[in-house]
């Protein structure tokens, strides 16, 4: 128990370490911006993990959701001059409108046919974007978006989001953890286990699923605020079905059910293809065998590592190290049989 305290506090320095480095080091712009990225999916990747990892849900129009953030911000910023900080919240409110309707549209429709629904919503929304040119400026997108600028941290916009955008994700993934160990987390994990059981043992699965889609929603609609917060742009190519399956595939690798597992699935399906950047035309097919490695490697997924590592507060599992070790009580001794009552 004490080595494996150690050893994880260790490992939690390195992290640490690893996350102030690309400032310290002056990290190349390039590289920034790809971790920036990193971030902002995982908390789109975090939302997706709490309707299909925790509650049994599969969607895979996710990015349709990041997009209609992405948009919301950037036409109430654009069209009625709202600041970012009124546009973006006022955007995870309409997207939350949509995820209780995807939660109404998943008590008629499951398991496979739910996903096909959910892929065409993806589409949808791309033809949506690039036919009203009037709306969303079409195929050429939304241009000159106010960006978020804060001169004290750094001389570039990627210098200066790093660290916040670092600290929201964080906290983004807090919120998902208690999500996970509050009761309404115990419910999505009964319907997705058995919802005729956990319907017989009281639990709404109407309500379960409404608020699962609605956490979905939300979460990738901060994502998709904080994408044109950060790149001043948002087109219909930027959140296609390829997007929504890398999402799909960062919860995957990270472990379904696996908060810590999700997040780390995110920076390495984001970082991964640009460290494999250099092999050209055959990066992609690197990147393939890289994730069939992963999964064959760890078919639990990167949550073996991040519940390690984080421990059971902050993961919302028990640390099997931490555990009082099971005493079976000891058996009770049998009673003798009363005498019998002798009358007169």
């Amino acid at each position: 128990m004490h080595n494996n305290t150690w050893m994880r506090s260790l490992a939690w320095v390195a992290v640490l370490a690893a996350l102030a480095l690309p400032i310290a080091l002056d990290l190349n712009i390039y590289y920034l911006h790809v971790l920036n990225l990193a971030w902002i999916f995982a908390i789109a990747a975090l939302g997706l993990q709490v309707a299909t990892g925790i509650t049994g849900q599969i969607v895979l129009g996710q990015a349709a959701l990041v997009g209609f953030g992405a948009y919301a911000t950037a036409l109430l910023m654009m069209r009625v001059s709202l600041p970012w900080f009124v546009a973006l919240p006022a955007a995870m409110l309409l997207s939350a409108a949509v995820g209780v309707l995807l939660g109404a549209v998943s008590t008629r429709i499951k398991g496979h046919y739910l996903a096909i629904v959910t892929l065409a919503l993806n589409e949808i929304f791309r033809m949506v974007a690039l036919n009203e040119e009037a709306l969303t400026g079409g195929p050429m997108g939304m241009r000159d978006i106010p960006t978020l600028n804060i001169p004290a941290l750094g001389d570039h916009i990627d210098k200066q989001l790093y660290f916040p955008l670092l600290v929201l994700s964080l906290a983004a993934y807090a919120a998902m953890v208690w999500l996970q160990r509050s009761r309404i987390g115990r419910d999505m994990r009964a319907v997705r286990d058995d919802e005729i059981a956990a319907e017989a043992m009281g639990v709404d699965s109407r309500r379960v699923k409404t608020i699962a889609f609605a956490v979905c929603s939300v979460w990738a609609s901060l994502a998709g605020g904080l994408y044109v917060l950060l790149v001043g742009f948002a087109a219909p190519n930027n959140f296609t079905v390829f997007e929504s399956i890398k999402m799909m595939l960062m919860v995957v690798l990270g472990g379904l059910g696996s908060i810590a597992g999700t997040f780390l699935g995110a920076v390495v399906i984001t970082v991964l293809p640009e460290a494999l950047r250099g092999l050209q035309t055959y990066y992609l097919a690197a990147f393939g065998i890289g994730v069939v490695a992963i999964l064959l490697l760890a078919p639990r997924g990167l949550g073996v590592v991040g519940d390690w590592l984080l421990g059971a507060f902050l993961t919302g599992r028990r640390d099997p190290g931490g555990e009082a070790p099971s005493v079976r009580p000891p058996a009770p001794r049998a009673q003798p049989w009363p005498a019998a009552r002798r009358f007169p």
